[in-house]
């Protein structure tokens, strides 16, 4: 006996008792949001895992269209060229601030991300949760950012950090899969999901201390994330139902 049809038949009975007969309207949420990267590519090289912190304006309509637009603050302390101010040392692998004290100085991972997305969601059990699929294009920047902690080091002021700090910037693409909840009934609302993005970064300063001069090549500069996202919903559908007996 084929049981696909009698599947199919329970699967869409079960979906239209579920959600019954909506007339639905669009929308609206903000999003805080938490993303754990892994870095691959020419990212993979300079740092390690990293924490990407943002928020989210989005809009679900009618037709299940996904529209958002992000902005997030990525940050990270697992730097992996930490040989970039050896030269700056001295004969005991210190560096001396201006009052001849050795000074502390620590490597980090600093930068942003701006992101426009277009998607669908494929509502499951119920109209307002199910399948998230987006895609998005945006701007993205990282940089190696130089913490001088309590003192002042002449060769590392502001203008002298810029020749160590290798910042990057470019054009960013993402793409996004996972569940997306918006609950009348249990009141949680959020995502969650994996998301896969690159950067076509290019080195932004004009002299790099690590070359001796600028750095033009054009870098990948790739990460596979896992995000969760909590729903503020601003404006909500309202439905009409006519339960099915």
């Amino acid at each position: 006996m084929n049981f696909l049809p009698v599947l199919l038949i329970l699967l869409t009975t079960l979906k239209i008792y579920a959600q019954s007969e909506d007339t639905k309207e669009k929308v609206v949420f903000i999003s805080p949001f938490y993303e754990l990267q892994f870095p691959f590519a020419d990212m993979k090289d300079d740092f390690g895992i990293n924490s990407n912190l943002g928020l989210e304006l989005s809009l679900i309509d009618n037709n299940n269209i996904y529209l958002s637009i992000s902005g997030s603050f990525l940050f990270g302390s697992q730097v992996k060229d930490t040989t970039i101010l050896d030269h700056l040392m001295d004969d005991n692998n210190n560096i001396i601030d201006e009052n001849g004290q050795i000074a502390e100085i620590l490597l980090n991972q600093r930068g942003f991300n701006t992101n426009l997305k277009l998607g669908y969601l494929y509502p499951i059990i119920h109209e307002n949760s199910g399948l998230l699929a987006y895609g998005s294009i945006g701007f993205h920047q990282h940089k190696i950012h130089i913490d001088v902690k309590n003192s002042t080091v002449p060769q590392l002021d502001t203008e002298h950090k810029k020749m160590y700090d290798q910042l990057a910037s470019g054009l960013s693409t993402s793409a996004f899969f996972g569940y997306l909840s918006i609950s009348k009934r249990s009141g949680m609302h959020f995502y969650a999901g994996m998301e896969l993005m690159r950067a076509f970064s290019y080195n932004q300063r004009s002299y790099n201390h690590l070359v001796g001069g600028p750095i033009e090549k054009m870098r990948n500069d790739s990460f596979l994330g896992f995000k969760f996202g909590w729903i503020v919903p601003i404006s909500k559908r309202s439905t009409k139902e006519f339960y099915y007996f």
